[in-house]
């Protein structure tokens, strides 16, 4: 690592740990008044940390990636301001110079970008943590999305992983604390996975034989002739972005969300593959010929198979939460948790922050009708979650790590969108009624 990355990722792991105590003091405080200056720092330290934090890249990016959606779903954590300026690093970033990515490409691929495509933009479209995304044409007349890697980010990736405390923000704020060395060692290697270009290909290829035929569900398809270890050549999807759908209409959210929850929970449940980085620039959203909403899922650099253990351990969670008796659903859950591990202590199941928990991981689902996701549900299940595991009540053995990551996470998103939908209705249509019935 050079010294000026020696520095500038001082300088950027110092905003974070600034962010994060102010972040702490919201959550855990009952503010009598607003204080319009504090706002004000906020603010001007998350313009400047998201300032920094593109320029630096990797984990520090992705960590500042991770806290604008996810701490940042409720009003009272931080100002609009704030968590606007770190969302520019989902897709935003400072790009790499045209130089550095046509050198990129023809190290790995054997010509330039110019000689290999019949058209190249050497503007990025999109930019994020690791890499930059070019927009291109074949000489077969077919539009691509041309993911290139930053030079020297895997090394730098690597280097900031290797502080425990600074892998455990890249768990997010309610789970990083809670982590043991097997939990910590399962978040490097996924978050390592992510430089791995041909293995990012291999999995969007299975991820979109899974969901082959759905139509709102779709899977950019890969490219393998123009592809390599740094180099991820797909066809280019369309669309909207999360934040720009924010503002359509209630049925426009309501069907993308619809689609990322269904993609969300159906890919480890049905077919025990996980996306584990919901972040909000990994999705375009749009409407096809028949004017059906269609949502592409782009990253899957961050994604694992569980194994079937897991998986069966998971699906026995959901028909207590569904169970129409709330006094024998609540025990069905409660076994069920204790069977994957996710109890930790028994006599911690009568406590306010466990049933506040259960109560919140519910909700979506309690109900025959439709369930309002808001902001303030995804910041409340973020809050309760934080509460319950800091007390000890509930851990994240290394297995279910990554899955839990990926719900808050896509717990926020969905927030974003602010949806109202038949949650229950949507789960027990993916799940069936096989030997686990959901009654």
């Amino acid at each position: 690592m050079s010294r000026d990355r020696d520095r500038l990722g001082a300088d950027v792991k110092v905003g974070l740990r600034r962010f994060f105590t102010r972040a702490k003091q919201m959550l855990t405080t009952d503010p009598v008044a607003d204080d319009e200056d504090d706002h004000l720092v906020d603010d001007a330290a998350a313009e400047e940390m998201a300032r920094q934090a593109g320029q630096l890249r990797g984990g520090v990016a992705k960590v500042a990636q991770l806290l604008a959606y996810t701490a940042g779903g409720s009003s009272d954590f931080g100002t609009a301001g704030a968590r606007a300026a770190l969302g520019k690093l989902w897709d935003r970033v400072p790009a790499q110079s045209p130089a550095a990515i046509a050198r990129v490409i023809e190290e790995d691929l054997g010509a330039p970008p110019q000689r290999l495509f019949k058209t190249w933009d050497p503007t990025p479209i999109a930019a994020a943590s690791l890499g930059q995304v070019h927009a291109a044409t074949g000489h077969d007349g077919a539009s691509y999305a041309v993911k290139v890697q930053y030079p020297g980010i895997a090394e730098a990736l690597r280097d900031d992983l290797a502080s425990d405390g600074f892998a455990r923000k890249l768990a997010g704020t309610e789970l990083g604390d809670t982590l043991d060395a097997a939990a910590l060692a399962v978040l490097r290697g996924a978050v390592l996975g992510e430089v791995d270009y041909r293995a990012e290909a291999t999995w969007a290829t299975r991820f979109a034989a899974a969901w082959a035929g759905d139509r709102a569900i779709r899977v950019p398809r890969v490219e393998p002739s123009l592809s390599s270890a740094r180099v991820l050549t797909m066809e280019r999807a369309r669309g909207q972005t999360i934040v720009d759908v924010t503002a359509a209409d209630q049925a426009t959210r309501d069907a993308a969300a619809a689609a990322i929850y269904r993609f969300g929970w159906g890919s480890p449940l049905v077919h025990r593959l996980l996306q584990a980085d919901p972040n909000p620039g990994n999705y375009l959203v749009e409407r096809d010929a028949d004017g059906d909403v269609q949502v592409t899922f782009l990253d899957y650099g961050c994604a694992v198979e569980l194994d079937e253990t897991t998986v069966a351990g998971d699906r026995e969670l959901w028909p207590g939460i569904l169970h129409d008796d709330a006094v024998e659903g609540a025990e069905r859950f409660r076994l069920a948790l204790a069977r994957q591990g996710l109890l930790a202590r028994a006599d911690t199941l009568a406590t306010h922050a466990h049933r506040d928990w259960e109560r919140s991981l519910a909700a979506p689902l309690a109900g025959h009708g439709g369930f309002a996701w808001s902001r303030a549900h995804a910041a409340s299940f973020a809050d309760v979650t934080r509460r319950v595991l800091a007390m000890g009540g509930v851990r994240l053995p290394a297995p279910l790590l990554l899955l839990w990551r990926q719900r808050l996470g896509l717990a926020a998103v969905l927030g974003m969108l602010e949806p109202t939908l038949p949650f229950r209705r949507i789960l027990v249509d993916l799940i069936g009624t096989g030997r686990h019935a959901l009654r």
